[in-house]
C-alpha cells in the first residue's frame, strides 16, 4: 500500500513539473523578451527535477518493465511462414 502511494505521488509530482515545464517552455517561445531569467530559471530547474522523478517513476516499474520485455521478445520454438501468432492478454495492476 506504501509502494502505490508513493507511485501516486510520484506520478502527480511529474504531472505539476510537465505542465510547469510546458508552460514556461511555450511563453518563452512565443514571447522571447517577456521571458524574463525567472521564468528561465523555472524552466530549466523544473526540467531537471523531472528528469530525476522520471528515474524514480522507472524505478518504481522497473519489475514490470523487466517481465514485460521479457514477454515480448520470448519465442516458443521457431515461427513458420503460415502460423499464427497469439498474443497472451494478461491484467496489469
Amino acid at each position: 500500500m506504501k509502494k502505490i502511494k508513493l507511485n501516486y505521488l510520484v506520478d502527480l509530482a511529474l504531472f505539476v513539473q510537465f505542465v510547469l515545464v510546458g508552460y514556461s517552455g511555450i511563453v518563452m517561445y512565443f514571447n522571447h523578451r517577456s521571458a524574463g531569467p525567472i521564468l528561465r530559471l523555472i524552466h530549466d530547474k523544473v526540467g531537471l527535477l523531472m528528469v530525476v522523478f522520471f528515474i524514480i517513476h522507472i524505478a518504481l516499474h522497473w519489475r514490470w518493465i523487466v517481465c514485460t520485455t521479457k514477454n515480448f521478445f520470448k519465442r516458443e520454438g521457431k515461427i513458420k511462414d503460415c502460423d499464427v501468432i497469439e498474443a497472451n492478454c494478461m491484467p496489469v495492476d
